[in-house]
């Protein structure tokens, strides 16, 4: 055994980094026997430099592909970079740097600081959203969409700068104003591309029951599709016209004083505001069921497009009802609700019962550059026409303006429209301009991951069968939406008879979601604040294995919690001991002593369970128990090895370099098996008696549950216990108070 006695972690790290991707030790199995799918939510090299906050959920997906590498099983483990995006073009506009090139140099950043972390990605699965080779696939898919009447083309609403002349994306607009230029936006109707989403909605309901995600995650999901049941109710206008409204509660329907219709402008105006804000038209309904004349207004909490764009107003039944009512002095009228109100408006033909969703088709336009071209041409004689599957990848443009026009920057371009003909006709045609929603490529890149090197197909079904659905997903961020796009994806690759039907109709199985880092401040971090602390800032004073166990030591995986220097200096200190115990020497080869042995199995059983749970914390602060317990002692091999296995996934480069360096062992210790426990070892049941001497603590025995029962041989131990024996030299014992498996006490 060699022995050195302080830890140098940049030399270690540097060191088994290095080893391990000469070995190719992270490479996934080609025939998966026992799978397991780990997929991190991929960034988006948007910035300069990753942020502590950012590994959270990458080392936590670490710290599990790790541990079930050890139990045996075949493990896919990928990363990849979803690419396209606004703020790379909204960089290139500022300071006409290619989005390509200022999206590639942060890519560059990003993978090193991954890479300095010992996280175990197979990087030969690397994926990059903006490479032709996987837009070609997201352009494919499209197409397979549109031919099954899942893609469409209508006007839509869109904000719109009149100063920039551009489409602004909602992030972009801040308090109803261009952020760029500070103009106040306003709604332009522009022809869109849409994806049928509304198509799926029961299924995208049903199929959360039978995954395991956070309880909130569902409820969310569910909340956004917004299922609801009720009736559609016709009102009369003194006009002639009838107003169609949608109702829950058509057994309210005695008590409704107001009709409240959507509004566009007073919607976007006022949609991210608490206050009921109405207009009144001038004209009136009348209630079916009574005759009364009903005032029709305006209002911005009825959203356009839910249900018929009207609802009743029933002040008496509904809070937001009553605060309008409040507001503008409009009646409230409190009737008993009758049920069967539902019967009588079917009956006298006043209605009928209807299903509505909240859910919107997803508008997947963007008038921008940085991102896949809709793979569409427009002839003037034949329409919308699909590109032909063998001219895909439609390449983006080089040549291209990124300042505002009015018009997408791909219509700047001379090359994009060059030779352009209509696939139906032969005719001279033009390609769509407008690229697609970021969110379609992350809605289907986890399939990819299986098979990334394909040039025949999005993915192949043996690489699909043999790796999806995915175990485990972990991240954060845009969960509602993403998830949503991501399973709409799933299904309707799954219908199309991509994917074998031997596989769920969900494409995640487990879904865990990491709290926020927050800044030492306990603000988000963020440059405005000051307060972004990096890997590259810690990883060189501290090494990663240290920062990889306080990420995963500081609380809960799934809370927020504030970054403190002084605790990743305490985790510091920690790893020291660690790297101490392993120095001590090796003792014999024999079976540890009874009390280490004992909580060597507990530990192992607890690290076990907990890293299953998602429970690092608790893992960790049981691995420092052992620690405290065995420090200072020659340990046995048996600990010794066991300690570093338990300890590889949280810190593997230390344990890399204490299993070969000075346990001696020939290959690596992540391909070793993980440890066993033994259950009938720890079922028996060995219990702490505490010694005291004049009613004060001086030491405790642990013995068995017979043994503690025995007086005589307990006291005898007792006396005899090196820490206790000291305060009894010289002294005349007058008293010993023995409570039964619990405490024993020398009166002197």
């Amino acid at each position: 055994m060699k022995a050195t006695q302080k830890y140098d972690h940049g030399s270690v790290e540097a060191k088994w980094q290095k080893v391990w991707a000469q070995k190719d030790l992270y490479k996934t199995p080609s025939s998966p026997k026992n799978k397991k799918y780990i997929l991190d939510m991929f960034p988006y090299p948007s910035g300069a430099t990753m942020h502590v906050g950012h590994l959270e959920g990458y080392i936590g997906t670490d710290v599990m592909s790790r541990y079930l590498r050890m139990k045996g099983y075949s493990v896919l483990h990928p990363m990849g970079w979803d690419a396209f995006g606004l703020p790379a073009e909204n960089y290139a506009i500022k300071t006409g740097i290619h989005p390509d090139k200022s999206t590639h140099e942060n890519i560059k950043i990003f993978k090193r600081q991954l890479a300095s972390s010992g996280l175990s990605y197979d990087w030969s699965k690397e994926i990059d959203t903006s490479d032709p080779d996987f837009y070609r696939w997201t352009q494919w898919l499209f197409l397979l969409m549109y031919k099954k009447g899942l893609a469409y083309k209508k006007k839509a609403p869109v904000n719109w700068c009149p100063k920039d002349e551009t489409v602004l994306a909602n992030e972009q607009v801040i308090d109803g104003k261009c952020e760029r230029c500070d103009t106040p936006v306003i709604q332009k109707e522009l022809d869109q591309w849409f994806l049928k989403i509304t198509a799926y909605a029961d299924r995208l309901i049903s199929g959360l029951k039978d995954i395991d995600w956070p309880e909130d995650v569902k409820l969310q999901q569910i909340n956004w599709i917004g299922k609801s049941k009720g009736m559609i109710i016709m009102f009369k206008a003194e006009d002639g016209k009838v107003i169609e409204v949608f109702t829950t509660r058509p057994d309210t329907l005695n008590s409704a004083t107001f009709l409240a219709v959507s509004d566009n402008d007073l919607y976007e105006k006022y949609k991210d505001t608490d206050k009921k804000v109405g207009k009144f038209t001038g004209k009136y309904a009348v209630n079916p069921l009574d005759g009364r004349k009903l005032p029709i207004w305006k209002t911005n909490y009825v959203a356009p497009g839910y249900g018929t764009g009207a609802v009743m107003g029933v002040p008496s039944y509904d809070e937001r009802d009553m605060e309008m009512a409040k507001k503008y002095d409009l009646d409230i009228v409190s009737n008993k609700p009758d049920m069967k109100l539902w019967e009588l408006v079917e009956k006298k033909g006043w209605g009928k019962k209807h299903t509505t969703y909240h859910l919107r088709d997803w508008l997947i336009s963007r008038q921008r550059y940085w991102g896949p071209p809709v793979p569409m041409i427009y002839c003037k004689d034949c329409g919308w026409q699909p590109v032909p599957e063998k001219d895909l990848p439609v390449k983006l443009p080089v040549d291209v303006d990124f300042l505002p026009h009015g018009v997408s920057p791909i219509a700047t371009s001379k090359t994009f429209q060059k030779g352009v003909i209509c696939p139906k006709c032969g005719k001279s045609a033009k390609r769509e301009v407008d690229t697609m929603d970021t969110y379609v490529d992350s809605s289907w890149y986890f399939i990819r991951f299986a098979d990334p090197k394909n040039s025949k197909e999005f993915a192949s079904s043996k690489c699909i069968k043999q790796w999806l659905p995915v175990d485990i997903y972990v991240g954060g961020g845009h969960v509602v939406q993403h998830l949503l796009f991501a399973r709409f994806f799933w299904k309707v690759i799954y219908d199309a008879g991509l994917i074998d039907k031997s596989l769920p109709d969900e494409p995640f199985l487990k879904l865990r979601a990491p709290g926020w880092i927050l800044g030492p401040d306990s603000r988000k971090m963020s440059k405005r604040w000051g307060n972004v602390v990096t890997p590259d800032q810690i990883i060189p004073k501290f090494g990663a294995d240290t920062l990889r166990l306080y990420e995963m030591f500081m609380g809960p995986f799934d809370i927020v919690k504030p970054w403190s220097i002084s605790g990743i200096e305490g985790m510091h200190r920690f790893v020291s001991r660690l790297w101490n115990v392993f120095n001590t020497g090796q003792g014999n080869k024999n079976t540890p002593d009874k009390e280490v042995n004992i909580l060597l199995h507990q530990t192992i059983q607890k690290v076990t369970q907990d890293i299953e749970k998602f429970h690092y914390n608790t893992a960790i602060a049981s691995l420092m128990e052992l620690v405290n317990a065995i420090k200072g002692k020659k340990a046995s091999l048996e600990v010794l090895s066991s300690l570093a296995k338990l300890i590889a996934p949280f810190a593997p480069h230390l344990a890399e370099e204490v299993w070969v360096e000075i346990l001696g062992n020939k290959t690596s210790i992540h391909t070793t098996s993980w440890p066993a426990f033994d259950a009938d070892l720890i079922k028996k049941k060995y219990l702490d008696i505490v010694i005291q001497v004049n009613g004060k603590v001086r030491s405790q025995l642990q013995l068995d549950a017979l043994a503690s029962k025995n007086k005589e041989e307990v006291e005898k131990l007792a006396k005899s216990d090196e820490k206790a024996a000291k305060w009894l030299i010289d002294k005349k014992i007058k008293k010993v108070i023995y409570i039964t498996g619990k405490v024993i006490n020398f009166v002197v």
